[in-house]
């Protein structure tokens, strides 16, 4: 099959949404088939470049319908509409990658999939007319896939009349987790101390204001814990600020607190083997955020048999391996639990990593990908047959 995979994120700028299509893109392309991405181009990237078997495509584009788009928005389409793919595959609402694109929809020759990776705003009202609008527009699509039924496509589906998604997870790669480990521990002078974990960008939604809070009651209980947060400043989004530099959401408020805060430190810029290894070397690994999707790093922490605590975020409880509570004083209360129970933590690292082993190996979702692409392809040119036989 030739795949064109349509995404606002791709390696290598860092995103949940961007690894996804990767992991899935690299896969498919060395089972054999064409595979295209069309992404945007974050500074310093070239307009066209072959990744790992991968051909992508980049466009200086931003924004989405309700706030607007910004750039080479008619080249991307005019790309997409010239393109000969056999399915086209639209990731994420709310992005220009799709928006720019719904009212071609029906024009378009490829088989189409909507992956949706959860619909967050659904409830605000900026949003109402563009969800409405979505649901008319999906109608073109040949299936939607969703990352859980815990998340909102299900629901999305039946109000607008939609065929019922499909259900592919979100996959980690379990030979990656059973790597040696880089020493964080000992470089980080961590030590033996009991140490806690967050791997989150200090966008707003990842809830570092109710990390420190969770931070500072368990050190009530266990004085000598130590905690970590790696995540890279988040882009400032007011005129576009991030674009030269400015860093904005938490960063600087988070700056302030850790440097006040006896045990909490923050790390940037870390390379992904040592973010690997920090996963697999902490006791604990939090989720703070108010809002997710499926988050790869409850699946990462799995696959390092590391257990995790998560606040109830999109379809996180359908994990096992960790602790899901519903504020930061239980969160608080489960982590010095934990702590101080080794056996608690090692069987909760073992569910979680054989989980992991048995669900969420990318190579068994990118063949479930594989499996609905083919689908509607050989769907897309049935309904094509009839039309061709009437003609002359």
């Amino acid at each position: 099959m030739v795949i064109l995979h349509a995404a606002h994120s791709y390696p290598p700028e860092v995103s949940g949404v961007g690894e996804v299509v990767a992991q899935v893109s690299v896969r498919l392309a060395r089972r054999g088939h064409d595979v295209h991405l069309a992404t945007g181009r974050p500074t310093r990237t070239r307009a066209a470049e072959v990744l790992q078997g991968v051909t992508v495509h980049r466009f200086a584009v931003r924004g989405n319908a309700v706030e607007g788009m910004r750039g080479e928005v008619q080249r991307y389409v005019e790309f997409v509409r010239g393109f000969a793919a056999d399915v086209l595959v639209l990731h994420c609402a709310q992005v220009w990658t799709l928006d720019a694109l719904l009212p071609h929809l029906h024009k378009l020759p490829a088989a189409r999939i909507f992956v949706g990776h959860g619909l967050s705003a659904l409830e605000h009202p900026a949003y109402r007319e563009y969800f409405s609008e979505l649901g008319a527009a999906l109608r073109h699509v040949d299936r939607v896939v969703a990352l859980s039924p815990l998340l909102e496509e299900r629901p999305f589906c039946s109000e607008h009349g939609l065929r019922e998604p499909v259900i592919i997870a979100n996959g980690v790669n379990p030979a990656l987790w059973r790597g040696a480990s880089a020493k964080v521990r000992q470089r980080w002078r961590i030590g033996q101390r009991p140490w806690l974990l967050s791997v989150s960008n200090h966008s707003p939604v990842k809830g570092h204001d109710r990390l420190f809070e969770v931070f500072r009651q368990l050190r009530r209980e266990v004085r000598d814990a130590r905690a970590t947060i790696i995540g890279d400043p988040y882009p400032a989004e007011k005129w576009q600020l991030g674009r030269i530099g400015v860093r904005g959401g938490c960063w600087h408020r988070c700056r302030l607190r850790a440097a006040i805060t006896p045990g909490l430190s923050l790390r940037w810029n870390v390379p992904r083997p040592e973010v690997i290894s920090a996963i697999q070397e902490a006791d604990l690994v939090m989720v703070t955020s108010s809002r997710e999707a499926s988050p790869l790093v409850v699946l990462e922490s799995m696959a390092a048999g590391t257990p995790w605590l998560s606040f109830d975020v999109g379809c996180v409880r359908e994990h096992v391996g960790g602790v899901v509570v519903r504020d930061s004083e239980e969160m608080a209360s489960a982590a010095a639990f934990l702590l101080r129970d080794a056996q608690a933590r090692s069987r909760l690292g073992q569910e979680g990593r054989q989980r992991a082993k048995e669900r969420h190996d990318w190579d068994i979702i990118a063949r479930q990908y594989e499996q609905v692409y083919a689908e509607a392809v050989t769907l897309r040119a049935a309904q094509a047959e009839p039309a061709l036989t009437g003609v002359g």
